[in-house]
């Protein structure tokens, strides 16, 4: 058996943890505690936290630090998922990693980074690529079970979701990345709400089929109880 322990920056992530990966690892002897919100937004007294990295890393990175050493047990493991899109530039490796040609080259150099700057192989880094909403993307008819959306607006949305060979690829401009495009076209979205709904509707087989990054995230997360200590 393994205590799982998982930082998020926000609401949406710690949803989709709690209602979708919780179960799925218990059944792998993998038992995830209550996600943790990271930085500024874990000290926000109470409050709600609405997730982001407030244009530095270096609070996160310390909370994570922290917790490493609240449990020193070898059955204790411990990881994160965060965006990628907007990662502050102090994030350990940004330079040298954020260079890099795809978003999916561009997360693991950065979780390299990271594991490296740690120090503790215990701890997983996860950049999920390039934001939560790609595993919206994975099937954005799904939208229409929340939302009244029009269909020559779900056509232009799936039109634009084709262009890419995986919704892990969806660009991160400003104006283009996988958040901004489901506003453009769905009135209201709401991410923390509708974000997890929709991804545990789609189910875990179909985005780990799309989302390779987020499956070999997972995929690791399933063997921790049988990874040798």
């Amino acid at each position: 058996m393994k205590r799982l322990y998982m930082t998020v920056e926000g609401q949406t992530e710690a949803a989709f943890a709690t209602s979708v990966l919780v179960p799925h690892l218990a059944s792998f002897n993998v038992f995830l505690s209550r996600p943790r919100f990271t930085g500024l937004h874990q000290r926000r007294r109470g409050r709600i936290p609405q997730g982001g990295m407030i244009n530095t890393f270096g609070h996160a990175l310390a909370d994570m630090q922290t917790w490493l050493k609240e449990d020193q047990s070898p059955d204790a493991r411990f990881t994160m998922m965060v965006d990628l899109y907007s990662l502050p530039n102090d994030f350990p490796g940004y330079k040298e990693g954020i260079a890099k040609p795809t978003g999916g080259l561009q997360a693991k150099a950065l979780e390299q980074s990271l594991a490296d700057k740690v120090g503790d192989p215990r701890f997983i880094p996860y950049l999920q690529v390039h934001e939560f909403e790609a595993l919206v993307l994975v099937d954005p008819p799904r939208i229409k079970n929340l939302y009244d959306i029009s269909d020559k607006e779900m056509q232009a949305l799936c039109k634009e979701c084709d262009s890419f060979s995986t919704p892990e690829d969806i660009n991160h401009g400003q104006h283009s990345h996988p958040k901004h495009r489901i506003a453009r076209h769905v009135k209201g979205y709401q991410e923390s709400v509708a974000g997890p709904l929709l991804a545990e509707d789609i189910g875990l087989p179909l985005l780990r089929r799309k989302c390779r990054h987020f499956d070999g995230w997972l995929t690791r997360l399933e063997q921790l109880d049988v990874e040798p200590e």
